[in-house]
């Protein structure tokens, strides 16, 4: 999977932008503060319709004005797609997205077009915080795999809040409204049968996979790294055994005025040597253990999909030593790759790159110039996006 073109409008601290990424490693350089990051979330934004740092889409659009857009032309193994968000906090359609220039009826449609794999300093949380972070892991990764995962998903989270928005009510009357609490119950149970077992299949594959990458980062095979789905439930019938669970535990759940079972409690255990690396490992372990997992996510969408996703690495150069970071670009030779630094030299000894340097003006306004070249990328054969 290749990005051949990006261009933002009003997005962040950027007025206007058409960037022509290099197919290997793209190397942004600049002042803390100065617009790197923005255009790592642009692309996060065509891959998966949001952001990776905020929930509010009115941050990302540029002070003073009402509107912002991106855009991605990005070519498969065997296609070519061009994808457009348009940010419009202020309107009824806040957020629309157009898929070769006509508008997608859902969300969904967007899912997998572009698929992309970032990190960031804030993946260390992967270790270190509790299983909330961990399931939003996994769920950005098989909602980019599978439309119908990030469907479910969607269902079972919009279920779940009318239930919990009712048990709270229970708690606050103390009257019991067991006939709605059970709809919105069976409305939860279907969807459990879709995400449980590719939550199951993938993250098995994913382990496997992480823990190759730990060790080939680390260069100490010693290291047993591992990663565990420890799931709500074992085994089939799905549905029907999340059903009772919630019966169950009903009246429970209504003194607490919340639904203490189900999918939105799940999580991965994560071990080095077996012991607990939340309580036990070191930061340089933390660091490689949250990086094998991204590599490896990275790794079972070209395994499961037949393309390479793309590559945001934020800030994470500075985190490694030059032995971890040796290997790591070993490691995406061949994965088209943006990186944000604030020293160009901290990609010393990749040559299959370009560098951008980045600054922003007194304004408040970035701009990006080109300071190396690499090869030239393929010619582009789609239109530019249509932001007006």
């Amino acid at each position: 999977m290749l990005i051949e073109e990006i261009k933002l409008h009003d997005f962040r601290n950027y007025g206007e932008l058409t960037l022509h990424p290099h197919p290997g490693v793209n190397l942004l350089f600049g002042q803390n503060g100065s617009g790197k990051t923005n255009l790592l979330e642009a692309v996060h934004y065509c891959a998966l319709g949001r952001s990776h740092r905020t929930s509010l889409d009115r941050e990302v659009v540029r002070k003073g004005e009402n509107m912002a857009a991106v855009g991605v032309t990005v070519r498969g193994e065997n296609s070519r797609c061009q994808i457009a968000v348009k940010l419009t906090p202020g309107e009824s359609r806040k957020k629309q997205v157009y898929l070769d220039r006509k508008r997608a009826s859902r969300l969904s449609d967007l899912m997998g077009r572009l698929q992309c794999v970032i990190f960031s300093p804030e993946d260390l949380m992967l270790v270190k915080e509790g299983p909330a972070i961990r399931r939003r892991f996994v769920d950005m990764m098989l909602s980019q795999l599978s439309s119908s995962y990030f469907v479910a998903l969607q269902q079972y989270s919009k279920a779940l809040e009318q239930r919990n928005a009712i048990l709270r009510q229970c708690k606050k009357s103390g009257k019991t409204d067991a006939g709605m609490i059970v709809v919105f119950e069976e409305a939860m149970a279907a969807p459990c049968q879709v995400i449980i077992p590719m939550r199951r299949k993938i993250l098995a594959l994913t382990a496997e996979i992480a823990a190759e990458q730990y060790c080939a980062i680390s260069g100490r095979p010693e290291e047993a790294f591992s990663m565990r789905y420890a799931a709500c439930l074992e085994g089939e019938d799905i549905p029907e055994r999340m059903r009772r669970q919630w019966e169950q535990g009903r009246r429970e759940d209504m003194l607490r005025g919340t639904t203490g079972f189900g999918i939105h409690r799940e999580d991965l255990a994560l071990t080095l040597h077996g012991r607990e690396m939340k309580l036990f490992a070191s930061q340089g372990q933390i660091r490689t253990a949250a990086l094998s997992m991204k590599l490896a996510q990275l790794e079972v969408c070209r395994q499961v999909t037949g393309n390479t996703p793309v590559l945001l690495l934020d800030d994470v150069m500075s985190e490694l030593d030059m032995t971890r970071r040796t290997r790591l670009l070993k490691e995406i030779s061949g994965v088209q790759t943006f990186v944000t630094c604030t020293d160009e030299s901290d990609l010393d000894g990749c040559d299959d790159r370009r560098s951008y340097r980045v600054r922003m003006a007194a304004e408040g306004t970035a701009s990006i110039s080109e300071t190396s070249s690499g090869q030239p990328v393929p010619a582009r054969t789609i239109e530019d996006p249509d932001f007006s």
